[in-house]
């Protein structure tokens, strides 16, 4: 491809390895979107997301939304989730900070506080949000509920009557859906 000729939007551009690129590099310089009307709460966030990101946890924004991200949290050690992969969506609605995040799983996961939608039954989302929390914060207290489901707290009331009536077993079906559906 001749350097005058203009790249389209699928092409495929073949970059020598001993080129060094930053992966995400377009995300390093997010002021550039403050004409986008989003505010400097969002923009210092997502800054701080991809210049310090949260061990297991991958956020990365939507290039043409920023309130918009795709999320990836690892599975904690020893858990019924260890090992796997667990995609996400969350939405900084226009309150955000005096409204929560809109965060679901899109990973079919077997937790008594995540229902068939992927939504998520936590605290920090609902009555105990606060505008100091941060999305961080939230990403590692939804990793942090997958170390330790809460069954007396269910928003999947099966998931959670089968883990009270039989913890092991409902364990097992945690690490088997794990291994099906959260493939890294």
């Amino acid at each position: 491809m001749s350097q005058t000729q203009r790249l389209r939007r699928h092409d495929t551009i073949l970059i020598p390895k001993s080129t060094k690129v930053k992966p995400r590099a377009h995300l390093l310089s997010l002021h550039q979107y403050s004409k986008m009307a989003l505010p400097k709460r969002i923009i210092k966030e997502t800054e701080r997301l991809m210049a310090e990101p949260v061990p297991g946890i991958s956020a990365i924004p939507h290039e043409d939304n920023l309130r918009y991200f795709d999320v990836q949290i690892h599975g904690p050690a020893q858990s019924p989730y260890e090992g796997g992969v667990f995609n996400l969506e969350l939405f900084l609605p226009d309150d955000y900070p005096m409204t929560p995040p809109k965060i679901r799983f899109l990973t079919k996961i077997f937790h008594p506080n995540v229902d068939k939608l992927g939504r998520i039954c936590l605290d920090v989302l609902k009555n105990n949000w606060s505008p100091a929390l941060q999305i961080r914060t939230i990403l590692l207290s939804i990793q942090a509920l997958l170390g330790a489901p809460n069954p007396d707290d269910p928003l999947a009331a099966d998931v959670a009557k089968s883990w009270k009536e039989d913890e092991q077993a409902a364990i097992a079906t945690a690490k088997e859906w794990t291994a099906q559906y959260a493939k890294p």
